[in-house]
């Protein structure tokens, strides 16, 4: 069941994405809508749009540190419980566009990758069209213990997913669609073959596969992926795009892109799973920016919160000791209590366990010496930067060791460290502009190199 969340009050940080942050475009008092753009890039600048989930007045702009290391200017909205939409929200009531401008729907949605780093979707479409992929991949494997997010995503809105593959394609220009699932997920795989079939007169052309995945954590992590599917060993510099010729999407970043093509909205709220350690979980919507103390509050049920709060999953999340200044992002697909345990620290006894269960072949016993010693370039040599977070040897470490974090907040920084620093830019004003109506911006000019009049892939226009 998903749980719908109406929070009183909104924190949007500007940076939720990978690059640099966006631009504040409304000031303080200022009154705001559902949908309308509250953070624009910079021209030329690597970054996404930001838009409000609730209708409400604008009560400060301020930094934040988020719990990932990231700290920006992020824009508090008090609510107005109007749920007024934006103007320029509106349902698309037949779809016959081209590639550039389903390009410019996505880009200007404000979508990311929703399953990790949040990578700009428009980023990877450019680049797989650059590198002539074949094949789209949509990732379904959500393994982490106790979160189901994807899972309600693809049961709950099934169509949604086959069709925003089918525009991801259209637009990357290739025509072999395959979807990765877990063997065990058996309702799913059901829920995506029946839209394939119920949507198959709406498309031509269009080949639909399913990968099946062994039930185990972690699983979809594209450097896995490749590895998994191509036999490619990508280095820290390799990209799926170039070494296997295929770029992958996650399933909710997928449903985004049609939510946006269909409906007119931007990415501005996400399904995520609030779970305590008992495994009762609650699958809810809620607005991106919701403190994470409002979501834990709104849950049906009783989650204990006097435990510690992890900002993500179970093994792969980060604690936030804020709960009130924490917000949700494009990128968090759940919010975990687990409970306190009075974890002492002992010397690493370099039994091995980590090297042992570390799915990236990192020694993290080594690796995390070095970074508490400052020896970073060391650090780098050993592979921290392949770091994928996901928790497996501080989870065996017998010494209690907290190597997970140590290391991914080091990768963090390092893969951060590439994108050029943020502008002091105060405000972007764009007057009117929303979702639809493109602002400039002369970085996406640069990627376009195939034909722009292709139109997508929908039999004379599909109507919604």
């Amino acid at each position: 069941m998903l749980e719908k969340v109406y929070p009183t009050r909104i924190i949007v940080p500007m940076m939720q994405h990978y690059g640099v942050p966006a631009v504040p475009t409304v000031e303080v008092g200022e009154k705001v809508t559902i949908g309308q753009c509250i953070g624009a890039p910079e021209p030329g600048s690597f970054s996404v749009p930001v838009h409000s989930g609730i209708s409400g007045t604008v009560t400060d702009i301020r930094d934040v540190s988020l719990p990932n290391g990231v700290k920006c200017r992020a824009i508090c909205i008090e609510s107005d419980r109007k749920r007024t939409y934006h103007q320029s929200i509106s349902p698309r009531s037949n779809i016959h566009i081209s590639a550039s401008e389903f390009m410019g729907i996505v880009k200007n949605a404000g979508i990311v990758g929703m399953g990790g780093e949040g990578i700009p979707t428009i980023a990877k479409i450019n680049r797989a069209r650059e590198t002539g992929v074949t094949e789209v991949l949509v990732n379904c494997l959500q393994s982490e213990p106790y979160s189901y997010s994807d899972f309600l995503r693809i049961s709950d809105s099934a169509d949604y997913i086959v069709m925003g593959a089918v525009a991801l394609a259209g637009a990357v220009g290739v025509t072999r669609i395959r979807f990765l699932v877990s063997e065990s997920a058996s309702s799913e795989i059901v829920a995506l073959q029946t839209a394939m079939q119920r949507t198959a007169g709406e498309y031509s052309g269009y080949s639909f596969d399913f990968a099946y995945f062994k039930n185990r954590f972690p699983q979809g992590y594209y450097r896995l992926v490749a590895r998994a599917l191509y036999g490619e060993i990508l280095g820290e510099n390799d990209t799926m795009e170039n070494a296997c010729h295929a770029v992958m999407f996650n399933c909710s970043t997928v449903f985004a892109c049609w939510n946006a093509v269909a409906d007119g909205l931007p990415l501005m709220s996400r399904v995520l799973t609030v779970t305590g350690e008992d495994g009762l979980g609650h699958n809810v919507l809620a607005p991106i920016g919701t403190p994470v103390s409002e979501l834990l509050d709104s849950v049906n049920g009783k989650l204990e919160t006097n435990n510690t709060i992890v900002w993500g999953s179970c093994l792969t999340g980060l604690v936030t000791n804020d709960p009130d200044n924490t917000p949700i992002i494009k990128t968090t697909s759940a919010i975990t209590i687990v409970r306190d345990d009075d974890v002492h620290e002992y010397p690493c006894i370099h039994c091995g366990s980590c090297i042992e269960n570390c799915p990236m072949e990192i020694e993290p016993g080594i690796v995390t010496t070095l970074i508490k010693q400052g020896r970073y370039d060391e650090a780098e040599q050993e592979g921290a930067r392949k770091c994928i977070s996901c928790g497996a040897c501080s989870y065996v470490c017998p010494s209690g060791l907290p190597l997970t974090p140590t290391i991914a907040m080091f990768a963090a920084q390092k893969r951060n460290s590439v994108v050029s620093a943020y502008s002091t830019t105060e405000k972007i004003d764009i007057g009117s502009v929303t979702l639809m109506e493109a602002y400039e911006d002369v970085s996406s000019k640069e990627y376009v190199k195939k034909e722009e009049k292709v139109v997508l892939p929908f039999e004379g226009g599909k109507f919604i």
